[in-house]
């Protein structure tokens, strides 16, 4: 199989893993087999079995992942998030995450990253021509119904990412310099992973008189430069990253982004400021 799937699915395994947890509180362990023919014609034979998710790249690289579980994983790993709460809901949460966070990782070095559009529900066609591996899921203690994960094969090319053309007159030695300039600011990223920076979610700002400042009391309502539905913002060291949605994680509130604020609007919000 294409390396690039193959690494598509092992991040994916990771990715998954990583989302199980944030929204369970307990990790699960994952063991990930690509499918060879015979088992992918096996697959193929029990695809009705299965609820299948379907995402989707958006332009102008376009591929599609289709994701098919059985109902007793899904419930198990969605099932406990309170009164009201649809498994289905946060376990297709859970996979567009994963698609994101596997597609994020190995497009991170092209000019425009890969980003997935919506999760819908909709089976593939055919296994056949498609790439697939199986995920064993261990949660719990109890070994839940395996994950399905297929892949169309035009992924590899899209994944592999475009050739970069080496500049005339490149000499060995500059290319050696380059290299050791890449080492030395990867050891520098490496030594700062483990700072931790204060991150706030700020869900609106006003301007109140003085006099009607000093009038606030317990049961006092202040309102605020933001409508229901409008995104909060996200902020690191004071400075606005992201915009998204609250959420209810496990009873606690959460932020699902929706926006990444590029370097040149962070500037202009602090310059505004």
């Amino acid at each position: 199989m294409e390396e690039s799937i193959t690494s598509f699915f092992e991040h994916w395994a990771d990715e998954f893993a990583r989302a199980v947890e944030m929204f369970t509180g307990e990790k699960p362990t994952l063991t990930q087999n690509t499918a060879d023919t015979k088992e992918t014609e096996a697959c193929e034979s029990t695809k009705g079995d299965f609820q299948w998710w379907q995402q989707e790249t958006e332009e102008p690289q376009n591929f599609k992942v289709w994701i098919g579980s059985q109902e007793g994983c899904w419930t198990a790993l969605g099932g406990d998030q309170g009164e009201g709460s649809d498994p289905k809901d946060l376990f297709q949460e859970m996979i567009s995450q994963a698609n994101q966070g596997a597609a994020a990782v190995l497009s991170s070095s092209f000019a425009t990253p890969l980003r997935f559009g919506g999760v819908v529900v909709n089976p593939p066609t055919s296994l056949l021509s498609l790439r697939l591996t199986k995920v064993n899921i261990s949660f719990r203690n109890a070994e839940l119904p395996a994950l399905i994960v297929a892949l169309q094969p035009i992924a590899a090319k899209i994944l592999d990412g475009p050739e970069t053309a080496k500049p005339a007159g490149t000499s060995a030695s500059s290319q050696g310099i380059s290299a050791a300039n890449l080492s030395a600011n990867a050891s520098m990223i490496e030594r700062l992973m483990d700072l931790e920076l204060p991150v706030s979610v700020l869900l609106g700002r006003t301007v109140l008189p003085i006099r009607d400042a000093l009038k606030i009391t317990s049961g006092s309502l202040i309102e605020l430069d933001r409508q229901l539905g409008d995104y909060v913002e996200v902020m690191v060291h004071g400075t606005v990253v992201a915009r998204g949605e609250i959420v209810a994680i496990k009873g606690n509130y959460g932020v699902r982004i929706k926006e990444v604020i590029s370097r040149k609007d962070r500037f202009a919000l602090k310059d505004a400021a």
